[in-house]
């Protein structure tokens, strides 16, 4: 099948490196020969069929219709659509690939139909439009090679063509019978960007809602309140706004170094804000606790940590914060008492520290971004990490070397999409990289990139997201 391109109906046609000087041969093959257009292979009649049919927001592609590459159109297994499907042949390197015509941009969902007899997993590379969303997206075992699943992926389409590529990468390949797309994954959630000094309202799935509002300067924390509000800490203090308006409320501005709000329990509000160190005087991290009137009302002093972002308080009284002690670049998570004394503290394993939050199991999450302007492979990374009591890493979500193409930056805030269980991350684009990365990344509980935001028009640094529906 290296030099020919068969149909179904056993018409043979000319090689594919002499498709050129012999086109008019292949124009008269239609009409002499009775063979379908649709039945051809070469790349290019493919993906002009395939641009007549799918210029819409949903439709389902054959894969035996597709660009193949190593992988052959096969029928000797029952159960498929269309009029075949496609078979890897060898363990690395075939692919298959769709055009998919969009009509307008946005997330996608793209679901596989795929039937794998084997009895371990064969992962397939998934691309769109050359950058890699999925180094290893997964084809569990169907329990025969007659019985037909779905894998599934969301993405981000352009308007417009987009090149949708499988390709085996060390453990062969399912046979794959159809790819099926529609509009995908679509979030409803807020943003705070420290740029831009703007709070934005994200409605995806009903954009006529969307909303943004202006803040002060040096905000990076947000939360759900009481009373249809959101909390936003800013340089000197915190605010409240409507969440449906976005109109502003109670606040507080009489502190300075603020970098973290939050609601506690008992109504009061937890400002985070720093010192630097000064003479014989230490660093210091002031969690200072005030009530509805903006009144002190109880503090936690902590010495010597620097590079402190955000807090949060636990039920235990205790308090999680990041930072490094006295800019030594060694970045952890530190729980600290009523004192202001370290009762637990973890490295976080080359990163700088941004927020950390104690799971119901006693694990702790923690996101932590490049120290520098770039990325330095070895010294630190952009991941969601979790861990445990004892500071093993049980699992992470990101990572430069898992996702080399995907344009993560630094990691900040980060959100649970309440519907699926995955994580949304907040990519800040400071330290020189402004415009060149998505605002939001979501990651599946394997760590596949399945939905991103970008609009530079809109935000600018995106510090801190919270998805809300």
């Amino acid at each position: 099948m290296k030099n020919f391109i068969i149909n179904l109906t056993g018409c043979a046609y000319l090689p594919t490196a002499s498709r050129l000087m012999f086109s008019f041969l292949i124009v008269a093959a239609f009409f002499f020969t009775g063979c379908e257009k649709e039945s051809l292979q070469p790349n290019e009649l493919h993906e002009t069929v395939q641009k007549q049919e799918t210029a819409s927001l949903s439709g389902v592609l054959e894969a035996e219709r597709a660009v193949l590459s190593g992988a052959v159109v096969a029928t000797s297994q029952p159960g498929f659509t269309g009029t075949g499907y496609a078979d890897y042949v060898n363990a690395t390197g075939d692919y298959i690939e769709w055009t998919v015509n969009a009509t307008a941009a946005g997330s996608f969902l793209l679901q596989f139909r795929y039937a794998n007899g084997g009895t371990t997993n064969r992962p397939l590379q998934l691309k769109v439009n050359g950058t890699t969303v999925a180094a290893s997206l997964n084809f569990t075992p169907t329990g025969s090679w007659s019985t037909w699943k779905v894998s599934a992926a969301a993405v981000a389409l352009i308007t417009g063509a987009n090149k949708i590529r499988l390709t085996a990468t060390g453990s062969n390949g399912p046979n794959v019978d159809n790819l099926s797309y529609g509009a995908g994954l679509k979030h409803v959630l807020y943003m705070v960007d420290n740029g831009f000094n703007k709070l934005l309202y994200l409605n995806q799935k009903d954009p006529s809602k969307n909303w943004t509002v202006a803040i002060p300067a040096g905000s990076r924390d947000l939360q759900l309140v009481a009373n249809n509000k959101i909390l936003v800490s800013h340089g000197n203090g915190a605010a409240e706004y409507d969440r449906t308006t976005g109109a502003k409320g109670w606040s507080v501005s009489t502190y300075s170094g603020v970098s973290t709000a939050q609601r506690l329990p008992n109504g009061n509000t937890l400002i985070g804000w720093s010192t630097a160190a000064s003479g014989t005087t230490p660093a210091k991290v002031i969690l200072s606790e005030v009530n509805s009137a903006g009144t002190q009302v109880a503090r936690v002093t902590v010495s010597n940590i620097t590079t402190f972002r955000l807090a949060r308080r636990l039920s235990n009284g205790n308090t999680l914060i990041t930072g490094d002690t006295n800019n030594d670049l060694k970045y952890k998570v530190f729980e600290v008492n009523a004192t202001g004394a370290i009762v637990w503290q973890q490295l976080l394993y080359g990163g700088k520290g941004y927020v950390a939050n104690r799971l119901t199991t006693g694990e702790t999450q923690a996101t932590m971004g490049p120290v520098g302007n770039l990325y330095q492979p070895g010294k630190d990374d952009n991941k969601l990490l979790q861990l445990s009591s004892s500071g093993a890493v049980v699992k992470f979500w990101g990572g430069m070397a898992n996702h080399p193409t995907a344009q993560l930056r630094k990691f900040s805030g980060y959100s649970t999409v309440p519907s699926n269980g995955n994580i949304i991350i907040a990519n800040w684009l400071g330290d020189g990289n402004i415009g060149t990365g998505p605002h939001a990344v979501e990651f599946d509980a394997k760590n596949n990139i399945v939905w991103s935001w970008k609009n530079f028009s809109a935000a600018q640094t995106v510090t801190n997201v919270l998805v809300i529906e």
